[in-house]
């Protein structure tokens, strides 16, 4: 929830037993699911919970599991409602941005505009601008008290609420004035805390919507996305989820007041608030619903945001505002608009596509939108904060992916045109001479990998630039690049654009394998560190465009030092064999029909390298080649592996034709 809770999301567990009430999904998902929720009752580390997953805009998994109301014995029910605590911030977030669509109100005001009184002052006494943005950013300088070290406490000294307690009589102008008080944490755009800002937006929103937040967000969201059940105060008491906090042996029923520690500090927790007509409205934690309704919420998103949203507004939710001081998930996250967005899944560890909104509540919850692959999950739990940042929400991501992958494609490659290389003298590629004198056409093929946890490039040809040149283009004497299609096309074939490629990868830098690499700058690269140096290094090397590589972002550039397992499962690995360039790679794929398959690289650029080990006098090492031949060849002989030999046409002859994969 905040930058005290770094851990937020990231545990990875299992997790639960008491008898579930309905249950309700393909059977991989719900026995992957099922024994998550199951584990972690059995455990005693949630008393209840409801999981609710859609898949492509269908629920697919459906369980509520455990207790309500533990002492009274009472069962979770699927419509059962849930404080929602942070989970309140999205929602509020929605609104601002459906009065931004209506053009009432802007990213760009100050807050002052709507908030006259609301100034509050730096450290040194200076009053900056705080924007709509700031606030619904995290970057407006505020923060929350749990989020202050015992020597602080300055928001307790000011008697601000976290929206979260229930102090007799406050009201939202109130803790506003408050709030105002306490010097910023820094000046607006200039850092990120997870903070109570979004209950200031609410005002604004309540401001510029022309009532009170219950009623702008009733009109604004929850009535157009049917939202029954969702809303400032609990309509249906005895629906309502009893408040647990993490305890041992077993969790402990919230008290009238609760402190929960929590970062550095402890959250405050009234549980009764959600029944009380008197709170204050917060937009930063004081709405309550269902697990049902919050999908419907989600899945708006998910489809680019009608009816609350323009779609170009929706499109921009999971573009990052803010980078890494806001990996409160861990690191290849950031913030957006609304939430944590992921930038990286493969820093992140997680199963996840880029682009996935993520983030939860205090009182247990937790959900993600991930478009790439179709999924949103909400996990609500009435166990603080076992069920928001213990190990359950990081179990349930991990099953249902393994769930969701077994009705997924199986790991398949297509191979694609990516150009091909016109030599006046192919000796270049000869050992001894053998070849002196004699022209020949070397392909250039790329070859994406899809597999059920995203999707791979490797190698991106010698550039779509070419195509638009009848008889090709010449860097270095005697050697032209030609492109009869796009790389761009084919991809729009398989209903793909560069930026849905999660991952790309070189077998080297030389020019005729990273041509299209800057078309990919919103992909994470993984490329050998010692051929990154070499390639960007000074003098540049012969057949290097070191352009086309250099200006990719730092923290979507993942340097490897050895062999790497791409996917986590041993189904896609990169090996190590340089030789031809100092941090040459070959790939080796397991297809669930063909079996394995090596892609080459440049390791050998025909069928004759291979058999009769020629190597190159180009190359940057005879040494490193012929131990790089030899391991393949080990390889090749323990896994029963099928070598592509990726400039061999002959090799490609034999693979399925685009847009046919090889299975």
């Amino acid at each position: 929830m905040h930058s005290a809770v770094a851990t937020f999301l990231v545990a990875v567990g299992i997790g639960l037993s008491p008898a579930a009430l309905a249950k309700s999904a393909p059977g991989g998902l719900a026995e992957s699911v099922d024994a998550v929720i199951d584990r972690s009752l059995a455990d005693k580390r949630i008393v209840g919970a409801v999981v609710v997953v859609a898949k492509d805009g269908k629920v697919v998994y459906r369980r509520a599991a455990g207790f309500a109301d533990r002492e009274a014995q009472r069962p979770m029910r699927e419509d059962a409602i849930f404080r929602l605590a942070s989970m309140t911030k999205p929602l509020v977030s929605v609104a601002a941005l459906a009065l931004v669509d209506q053009g009432t109100l802007s990213l760009e005001d100050p807050v002052t505009k709507w908030l006259p009184a609301f100034r509050p002052k730096l450290a040194d006494g200076r009053e900056p601008v705080i924007t709509v943005r700031n606030l619904l950013t995290h970057t407006a300088g505020l923060t929350y008290g749990f989020n202050e070290a015992e020597g602080q406490r300055r928001y307790a000294r000011a008697g601000v609420s976290d929206g979260l307690d229930n102090p007799p009589g406050l009201t939202l102008e109130e803790n506003l004035r408050r709030l105002a008080t306490v010097p910023l944490s820094n000046a607006p755009g200039e850092g990120w805390r997870y903070s109570v800002a979004t209950d200031v937006l609410g005002a604004v929103v309540a401001r510029a919507g022309g009532a009170p937040l219950p009623q702008v967000i009733e009109r604004l969201v929850i009535r157009p996305l049917g939202m029954k059940d969702t809303g400032f105060r609990v309509t249906d008491g005895a629906r309502l989820a009893v408040a647990y906090a993490d305890g041992r042996p077993e969790p402990v029923r919230m008290a009238a007041t609760q402190d929960v520690p929590f970062g550095v500090g402890a959250i405050h927790y009234a549980p009764g608030r959600a029944l009380d007509d008197q709170a204050f409205p917060s937009g930063g934690a004081g709405m309550v619903g269902t697990a049902e309704d919050y999908v419907k919420f989600l899945e708006a998103l998910r489809r680019g945001g009608a009816p609350v949203l323009a779609k170009a507004t929706g499109e921009r939710l999971g573009e990052l505002e803010v980078g890494a001081e806001a990996q409160t998930q861990g690191p290849g996250w950031g913030w957006g608009l609304l939430s944590a967005v992921l930038v990286d899944p493969l820093k992140a560890h997680s199963p996840q596509g880029a682009g996935t909104l993520q983030w939860g509540g205090a009182y247990g919850h937790t959900w993600f939108v991930d478009s790439r692959n179709g999924l949103t999950v909400v996990a609500l739990t009435n166990t603080a904060h076992e069920g928001m940042s213990g190990a359950f929400p990081g179990a349930v991501r991990e099953a249902v992916y393994a769930g969701v992958a077994t009705s997924k494609p199986a790991v398949r490659i297509h191979v694609l045109d990516c150009g091909r290389i016109e030599l006046e003298n192919l000796g270049l590629f000869s050992d001894s001479g053998e070849h002196d004198g004699e022209p020949g056409t070397l392909v250039a093929p790329c070859f994406l990998i899809r597999h059920p946890r995203g999707d791979l490039l490797w190698d991106t040809g010698v550039g779509d630039k070419h195509a638009s040149r009848a008889h090709g283009a010449s860097g270095t004497p005697g050697v032209r690049f030609l492109v009869s299609v796009t790389l761009a096309s084919q991809l729009a074939k398989l209903g793909l654009k560069a930026s849905d490629i999660d991952l790309v990868s070189f077998s080297h830098l030389h020019a005729d394998h990273a041509g299209n690499a800057p078309d990919f700058a919103a992909s994470t690269w993984l490329v050998n560190r010692a051929d990154w140096a070499w390639a960007t290094g000074a003098p540049t090397p012969l057949g290097v465009d070191a352009s086309l590589v250099r200006n990719h972002a730092k923290e979507k550039t993942v340097l490897l030092d050895g062999d790497h397992d791409v996917f986590g499962d041993g189904s896609v690995r990169i090996l190590k064999t340089p030789g031809h360039t100092p941090g040459h790679q070959v790939l080796l794929v397991k297809l669930p029909k063909t079996g394995p398959v090596l892609l080459s690289g440049d390791l050998f650029h025909s069928r004759e390298n291979f058999e009769k080990s020629l190597v190159p006098g180009a190359n940057t090492s005879r040494a490193d080649t012929l131990a790089a031949f030899d391991r393949v060849a080990k390889v090749i002989r323990h896994t029963g592996a099928r070598l592509i030999v990726q400039h061999d046409a002959g090799d490609l002859g034999t693979l399925p034709a685009f847009p046919l994969a090889l299975e």
